[in-house]
């Protein structure tokens, strides 16, 4: 198996979908090939000493991590544009970082991941985007009535001197926080949608939560999630479309394997 060299790109074509930023952090090698396998799991971590792993991972799932903000998670329906194999075709990547940054800090390797991405996506996948706002489709979270759900009460626990009191649980059909703002609230549950929610509740402060629900839809022992947040937090998800922000793609290729 070779390794192709990764370049940083010294100018471009049109300003409006100009994504290279000067300085970016670039894998130093890297290496792709269409994944084989069958099962639709896959795995994406940053290894210590810079070597990134990724296996049967689409490359929509790698857009969607390199070009989040530090506040929200980027989903699918902010991708404007995407060819359907984007989401549908699978990679197995290696690549590794020169031995300057390998030596930097975990903590702060980890946190150029997103543009380490961003160089691979536009080197090797020719991705080529833009952003901007559009009309897309969201969940609006509100209130059921004027009431707490029985799961979701003002939570006056400090922090700072118990802070395992205020850890946050999430996993699939559960989640729990001893003291939190409805904003975290608002993350997990739109990491569970796959969608932008608008808080629209107006409640401030902190509060305990716990919710469970069924995350299979033919399972019939537990609700769905809109049902047990109506039932267990007194909240209502309801479809609308709002000005979001977005990313465009401009061009995007199919990568050679090597």
């Amino acid at each position: 198996m070779t390794s192709r060299p990764l370049r940083i790109a010294v100018g471009c074509v049109l300003a409006t979908t100009c994504v290279f930023a000067q300085g970016k952090p670039t894998f130093e090698v890297a290496t792709i090939k269409r994944s084989t396998q069958l099962e639709p799991n896959g795995t994406l971590r940053m290894q210590p000493g810079g070597l990134f792993r990724s296996v049967n991972i689409d490359a929509l799932t790698l857009i969607l991590g390199a070009y989040r903000t530090a506040e929200r998670r980027l989903f699918a329906s902010q991708v404007i544009g995407a060819p359907t194999w984007l989401g549908v075709e699978r990679y197995d990547i290696t690549a590794r970082v020169d031995a300057e940054l390998a030596a930097r800090p975990q903590e702060e390797l980890f946190s150029k991941l997103p543009l380490l991405l961003q160089s691979l996506l536009e080197e090797r996948f020719a991705l080529r985007l833009h952003r901007d706002t559009r009309d897309v489709p969201v969940y609006v979270l509100t209130m059921k009535d004027a009431s707490l759900g029985p799961r979701l009460r003002q939570s006056a626990t400090d922090c700072a001197a118990t802070p395992n009191l205020c850890a946050i649980r999430a996993q699939p059909g559960y989640l729990s926080a001893g003291s939190a703002d409805v904003e975290t609230l608002v993350n997990l549950l739109s990491s569970t949608v796959d969608r932008v929610i608008v808080n629209r509740t107006a409640l401030s402060g902190r509060f305990s939560i716990e919710l469970e629900w069924s995350p299979n839809q033919t399972a019939t022992d537990k609700p769905s999630i809109f049902t047990a947040l109506q039932e267990q937090l007194g909240l209502e998800l309801e479809s609308a479309r709002a000005p979001v922000d977005v990313v465009i793609i401009d061009h995007v290729e199919r990568p050679t394997d090597d």
